[in-house]
């Protein structure tokens, strides 16, 4: 099987560039082994996302559960792993375990009680970021990688129109599949960049440009991302003829309407190397 990240040329077999990949035209970007390329970074991407899932009931009486879906990620600035989430996902528990019965709780098939493991969260400043004790070994038995920080000053976010991939996991993607058993989709994209700030990066969608690379047709117009708040916003970078991610920021909304469709994250640049949030 040949690899989706090489390509045949006049020197042999080699990497796909930044600099050939944009040179190429619109129509070619559609071709089948561009499709396959980005299928290929998708899925790179999300081996660094899972889910979190929690259940509750009214404390007085047996009501049938409710489900609070989010996405979290695992990231390492040199110190050692931790888990990242979005600190309105974290504030929701908060609320849920004062106010309700939480019934269950679990980051991918792992229990998971995120006021036990909690290292921070910048509520109280505004930063729309919570993190997490978790172990390497946790994290292998998730199946899941860690994303690489920096123990120092992040770099600067992407330029303008530079691509950037998000991922996560939406509540209406979740499927019963027997009792109390659910399959879970991950969604992902890779937009441009158009705006950012020193808190915050936004990427409001172009559905003229879209491609359709798993050939399972494009969302519709508003599709509801609620869950994916907590996935990772991942700069893709290419060193030494192999591509990899650095981490920009944490997704903190989806707005999916008619009108206007966006995704922000939280700039990353908040996240300390031992996992607490920084001004």
């Amino acid at each position: 099987m040949s690899d989706p990240d090489t390509i045949a040329g006049p020197e042999g077999v080699v990497p796909y560039s930044p600099a050939w990949l944009n040179a190429l035209s619109e129509t070619e970007r559609k071709s089948l082994p561009i499709r396959n390329f980005s299928r290929a970074r998708h899925d790179d991407g999300g081996g660094h996302v899972t889910w979190l899932l929690w259940s509750v009931q009214e404390k007085d009486k047996l009501t049938p559960l409710e489900f609070r879906q989010g996405s979290v990620f695992f990231l390492d600035c040199g110190r050692g792993p931790f888990a990242v989430t979005a600190g309105h996902v974290f504030d929701q528990w908060v609320r849920d375990r004062a106010e309700r019965r939480i019934r269950g709780y679990q980051i991918g098939n792992l229990g998971f009680d995120l006021e036990e493991r909690l290292i921070d969260s910048g509520a109280d400043r505004k930063i729309d970021i919570a993190t997490f004790r978790i172990s390497p070994a946790e994290i292998a038995a998730l199946g899941k990688r860690v994303v690489s920080g920096t123990d120092g000053a992040w770099p600067a976010p992407p330029n303008v129109g530079e691509a950037v991939y998000f991922g996560g996991f939406p509540g209406a993607e979740r499927i019963e599949i027997a009792p109390l058993e659910y399959s879970f989709g991950l969604h992902s994209g890779m937009v441009p960049l158009t705006d950012f700030t020193d808190h915050q990066l936004g990427c409001s969608f172009d559905r003229r440009y879209w491609v359709d690379v798993r050939g399972q047709g494009l969302p519709p117009v508003g599709y509801d991302l609620g869950g994916v708040s907590g996935g990772p916003m991942l700069q893709p970078v290419y060193q030494d003829g192999a591509w990899g991610w650095r981490l920009v920021g944490v997704i903190s909304e989806a707005i999916m309407m008619q009108e206007f469709e966006r995704i922000t994250a939280v700039r990353a640049h908040y996240i300390l190397p031992t996992g607490h949030i920084g001004r």
